[in-house]
């Protein structure tokens, strides 16, 4: 063979060769990409009936609800990752994987029930949480002298008389900055705004008592309203202006993360249909007489490794095999929870918690032990992320009367009852590392 024939083989073996391996390696870059695009994107982060929840609408919710965060927290841009709040950001993995599972429940039973939520409620409810208002106002505060039995009274009526003289030296000049400045100096109990006329910014739903924010949602631009009463004392206020929802903090801290209105008003309809379902669940849930348990309990702080801390860790493991201990060697149950429980409203009571309705507690399984567990019996420890606990059944009732606080605590409770009894009828798997246990 020529020698020239010898090394044009050569060059087509090399050629060849490294084309292979170039192959091979544009392979191994394209899979590791295709992987990786994979557990970002398309992973499952939990199903619902076999129905997946990829990672990318987890990781959507997710950066919604770390910006509620921000804002509500008042964590300025640039300190989002600032390490004073990754833990209570930590917190949010939860409530974001909750989240796309009540949503896909309450989805499910607006199809079932035929409620359909309109594009104007949305509108209108949309308006009402996120818009905003400028108002100022004077306040005054009743203050009784002595103790004689009217003092109360008397105080109330003097300081609405004042607040009725105000509104009427205010009605005359609503827009006389000086008048403003004089009164609010003057006579204003609310010492964080009388040094500003008042004067207390732009603000949403929710930053103030609901009197104050009922009577501003019905005026007009630079009316001054007839003093308003709250548990603070009585409010003259004036409505300066008001901004639309898009211009919102609250907004505008979202669509700054890559968010949209849409987004916004998407959350604004699942918070529609909560409405709803808890409406419908406290419509259902009080029915007197009814089955009762009288209880006590235990209640520790469940053992967790924090900052590194294992000394408190280990701690507290070892009070939790004392109270275990305690209990399987027959040591009376008061005297336990005097001794160990972390419940300083029930531990110097020998843990007692009173009478209990089902309703009353929203772990279901919880519930179904402790309304089968004979008087007298202590149930098994009961344990999750903050807390385990030990019952007792001191007593139980058959039909018992509801006491008012009682039907309160269930109607506050029913939304979260009514949930926890979707969640039991069907198959939800949550599969986000770390949240693999949760319930």
């Amino acid at each position: 063979m020529a020698r020239w024939q010898r090394d044009r083989r050569q060059q087509t073996v090399i050629v060849t060769v490294f084309g292979a391996v170039l192959f091979f390696v544009l392979g191994l870059v394209a899979w590791a990409a295709t992987d990786r695009y994979y557990t970002a994107n398309l992973k499952p982060a939990a199903t619902y009936d076999g129905r997946v929840f990829p990672m990318r609408d987890y990781k959507r919710e997710l950066g919604y609800q770390y910006t509620s965060f921000y804002v509500n927290y008042g964590v300025p841009p640039g300190y989002e990752n600032d390490s004073q709040i990754l833990q209570q950001k930590a917190s949010y993995e939860t409530v974001a994987l909750e989240n796309l599972v009540e949503n896909a429940i309450m989805d499910d039973n607006a199809r079932r029930d035929g409620v359909v939520v309109t594009a104007q409620q949305i509108e209108d409810r949309y308006n009402a949480d996120f818009g905003e208002y400028h108002a100022r106002h004077i306040l005054i505060t009743p203050k009784p002298e002595g103790d004689a039995a009217d003092a109360t009274t008397v105080a109330d009526s003097t300081a609405l008389a004042k607040a009725r003289a105000i509104a009427d030296q205010l009605k005359q000049s609503p827009n006389d900055q000086n008048l403003w400045n004089t009164l609010a100096t003057q006579y204003s109990d609310d010492t964080g705004s009388a040094a500003s006329g008042g004067d207390l910014g732009f603000v949403g739903k929710g930053q103030f008592v609901k009197e104050f924010e009922d009577a501003v949602r019905t005026m007009s631009i630079g009316q001054v309203s007839d003093p308003i009463k709250s548990q603070y004392g009585y409010h003259v206020i004036q409505l300066i202006e008001t901004r639309p929802p898009a211009e919102s903090v609250f907004v505008q801290r979202q669509i700054s993360y890559g968010y949209t209105e849409a987004d916004v008003k998407a959350h604004v309809r699942y918070d529609i249909l909560n409405d709803e379902y808890k409406a419908r669940a406290q419509k259902l849930s009080v029915t007197s007489p009814t089955p009762q348990v009288h209880l006590a309990w235990v209640a520790v702080a469940s053992p967790k490794v924090t900052g590194g801390d294992f000394t408190a860790f280990t701690t507290q493991l070892q009070k939790v095999a004392d109270v275990q201990k305690a209990i399987d060697d027959g040591t009376d149950f008061a005297e336990i929870a005097k001794k160990y429980s972390e419940d300083s409203e029930t531990s110097d009571k020998g843990g007692d918690l009173g009478w209990f309705a089902k309703g009353m507690v929203t772990k279901l399984d919880i519930e179904k032990d402790l309304f089968t567990l004979a008087v007298g019996k202590v149930s098994n420890q009961k344990s999750d992320s903050s807390q385990t606990v030990w019952y007792k059944v001191l007593e139980r009732d058959e039909s018992r009367a509801l006491e008012d606080a009682q039907k309160t605590k269930i109607s506050d409770n029913a939304f979260s009852y009514w949930y926890q009894q979707e969640k039991a009828r069907h198959v939800i798997q949550k599969l986000v590392p770390g949240h693999e246990l949760d319930t």
